[in-house]
Formats: C-alpha cells, sequence, structure tokens
C-alpha cells in the first residue's frame, strides 16, 4: 500500500475478523510476501490490465467478484502466478475501497472463501506457502508466470466487462 502511495495503511487487526488464526511464523511470512509482491510489482506496470482492473468497483456484487475469480482458474489449472493474480485483482479492488473497513472485509472474507473452496487443495498438494519460495528460484519460472499471471487477470477483467457490463 505505501508503494501505491497510500500514507494511513489500515493495521491487520482492522482488517482481520476477530478470532482469525495466525499463519505461520512472521519470517516465512515475509518470505512468501516477497515472492508474492514480486509478480505484483510486475503485475503494476501492466497499463492495460490497470485499466481493465479499474473498472471493477469495489461495491461490486458478490457474485461478479466471484465470477472474475473463477475465470482466472476457468481452464482447470492452477498455478503460483495464478493465485498471485487472484491476490492482485482482491488488493486493487480492496485499494478502492480504503475508506470502507467493512467492505474490505467483505472482499477479504469473500477472497478467502474462494481460496478454501478452488485453491488451498492445489497450495496444500504443493507443500503449502513454503512452496511458493521454492518455485520462484529461476528468474525465467518468475517470467513466464508473471506473463501468465498479466494474460489471465486480463482476460478475467475482458470477461467481467463482457458479461457484466
Amino acid at each position: 500500500m505505501q508503494s501505491d502511495g497510500i500514507e494511513t495503511v489500515p493495521g491487520i487487526e482492522q482488517l482481520q475478523e476477530p478470532g482469525t488464526p495466525t499463519g505461520p511464523p512472521m519470517e516465512h511470512v515475509r518470505e512468501i510476501g516477497r515472492a508474492l509482491r514480486f509478480i505484483g510489482d510486475d503485475l503494476d506496470k501492466d497499463q492495460k490490465l490497470q485499466e481493465l482492473v479499474n473498472r471493477v468497483p469495489p461495491e461490486a456484487e458478490r457474485q461478479t467478484l466471484l465470477t472474475v475469480a473463477s475465470n482466472i482458474f476457468k481452464d482447470g489449472i492452477f498455478n503460483w502466478g495464478r493465485v498471485v493474480a487472484l491476490f492482485y485483482f482482491a488488493y486493487k479492488v480492496c485499494l478502492k475501497a480504503l475508506d470502507r473497513i467493512p467492505l474490505i472485509r467483505a472482499i477479504i472474507n469473500l477472497i478467502v472463501e474462494f481460496m478454501r473452496d478452488h485453491v488451498v487443495r492445489w497450495i496444500i498438494e504443493r507443500g503449502g506457502w513454503e512452496a511458493i519460495r521454492e518455485y520462484f528460484g529461476s528468474s525465467q519460472k518468475q517470467f513466464a508466470v508473471v506473463i501468465g499471471a498479466g494474460a489471465i487477470a486480463c482476460a478475467a477483467v475482458l470477461l467481467y466487462r463482457k458479461y457484466f457490463s
């Protein structure tokens, strides 16, 4: 958020529902976050993608957000780039609602629910979140994942525009 020019960043305690379980140790979270952020930074550079994502309002209907999320994995292919594309999409939608914390919580809960129902099994089969650090070990893989995630996110937003605008 700070790199997007947001001066007052809400604390995690504001964004999480009370009683949310804690995850892995913070040092692992930071490493995983760096791997995810690497792709997100490259997605930020894609102006066409930015224009498309900007068309999705944070108050979009639940089904619209779920449809965009589903379209990222529509062909049944799961990879870390697509997982990052889902997070990137959710982040960009939430960024537009910083003054409406309950709306951000609703979007986060929706994405968590989608992840639980459709993506978590794949992540567990790959070795959990720790596996993302190993996956992004080579720059050639990183480049391919960034290009793939960008294409998927563009396609998801284009489908949203075609069917829901």
